[in-house]
């Protein structure tokens, strides 16, 4: 009976090593594991919240979705999207270190990947938050930008900021100012969602013009909130310092890139209450699509045969069906009523963008009935910025590449 048991034991740890095996394997159907994959970080990849550490997360997340092993991908971290030497040498380390993909995530390395796009046409490089068009002919074709439409769970979280304030004063902490549309129109959507639950509030900006500034980005948190009376802080930026200072402050914060409430809680304590939630990413969605479209591009010994399934591809743009990103959860501290109405808006966003989307001419329209439930209409509206000027049609190329203005409702103090 033992010897019996022996037996089954082995063929069992067998099975599972061949299983372990195919597991591997299975990610690497077209490259194997001669692919690799490089990637460039604005901040240190041991970084535990924000902005490198969602990407990182992301990047791990496709890593073991598509059975890649830790040799197969290659970091740079700590390059600062202003410092060009640095940025070509790192790229220059990732081509000699073989790497077939290289992927950067920081907007300020676009031009330089764009430049060695086109030297290497053999190497896919994929660059996030860009809006360069490199297809077609004469074009790169070997080169995509990719992003998401975050102003759909930016909206949610004015919802979120707009029900809760008490002195209708929110603060916003934005890296950069009308020249960066991924900026104007976060700002601008978080700004919708506010004046949907609560068109008395204000929401007030202070600009970075970094994208990596710890100082400031706490800084500018502490002015908000101390001279313009802020209950709510929020931030398009990479740490934890907006929410830092909410909390010193005994108000409200909401993160960004990753969950704030658990970058900030105390020892012991899981989550923090002053954090009323976080407009998180989930990169995994993408690089694991991307990483796998780019193996195709190379056979099993990573020899390169061709970029026709990467052109295919092309430049990402995801929305919120893709479940590129949500809202963390919601903190015992937010309204009542909070939960419902987001969820009524989660519910049309997941539909597509021919449902509804935040820079229509619709605007949204929340009712309590004598039942307690909330219901949710469109009413007709003419966007205006905080000049009083009309808003023509937003459109894809608005929203990615040109928002010179803020909303109704927005004020900027250090523009």
């Amino acid at each position: 009976m033992k010897k019996k048991i022996t037996v089954l034991l082995l063929v069992f740890v067998l099975l599972v090593a061949s299983l372990g095996t195919l597991v591997a394997f299975t990610g690497c159907t077209d490259s194997g594991s001669e692919f690799k994959v490089g990637v460039l970080h604005i901040n240190p990849v041991s970084s535990t919240s924000g902005y490198t550490y969602a990407h990182q997360q992301g990047i791990l997340a496709a890593k073991n979705a598509l059975g890649l092993s830790d040799s197969q991908i290659v970091v740079k971290d700590s390059l600062p999207d202003d410092q060009t030497d640095l940025i070509n040498a790192a790229i220059e380390e990732l081509i000699a270190e073989g790497c077939n993909m290289i992927i950067g995530t920081s907007f300020g390395y676009m031009e330089e990947m764009q430049a060695y796009a086109k030297q290497y046409p053999e190497i896919i490089f994929s660059h996030g938050t860009g809006y360069l068009d490199t297809y077609g002919e004469g074009q790169n074709n070997n080169m995509n930008n990719y992003f998401g439409r975050i102003y759909q769970v930016r909206y949610l979280s004015g919802l979120v900021a707009g029900l809760t304030t008490e002195t209708n004063n929110i603060g916003y902490v934005v890296a950069r100012g009308t020249d960066t549309a991924e900026c104007t129109s976060g700002v601008n959507a978080f700004a919708l969602g506010v004046q949907a639950v609560n068109p008395e509030a204000k929401v007030h900006v202070m600009i970075l013009n970094s994208w990596f500034d710890p100082t400031n980005e706490k800084g500018f948190a502490d002015t908000l909130i101390e001279d313009y009376d802020c209950d709510v802080i929020t931030q398009h930026c990479d740490t934890e310092g907006p929410s830092s200072s909410a909390k010193e402050h005994n108000v409200y914060s909401i993160g960004y890139n990753s969950d704030m409430a658990l970058a900030v809680a105390d020892k012991g304590v899981e989550r923090d209450p002053s954090v009323l939630t976080s407009v998180l990413w989930n990169w995994g969605a993408y690089y694991t699509q991307a990483i796998e479209t780019a193996m195709k591009c190379f056979d099993e010994q990573g020899n390169f045969i061709g970029v026709d399934a990467w052109k295919e591809f092309g430049n990402y743009y995801g929305d919120y069906t893709d479940g590129l990103y949500e809202l963390a959860p919601l903190s015992e501290n937010c309204a009542e009523g909070t939960a419902e109405i987001v969820a009524l808006v989660e519910e049309m966003m997941s539909k597509g963008t021919s449902e509804w989307d935040v820079f229509t001419n619709k605007a949204l329209s929340f009712t309590k009935g004598e039942d307690g439930k909330y219901t949710v209409t469109q009413v007709d509206r003419q966007l205006k910025d905080n000049a009083g000027n009309d808003i023509t049609e937003v459109t894809v190329a608005n929203i990615t590449g040109n928002m010179p203005y803020w909303v109704a409702g927005v004020e900027v103090h250090n523009q």
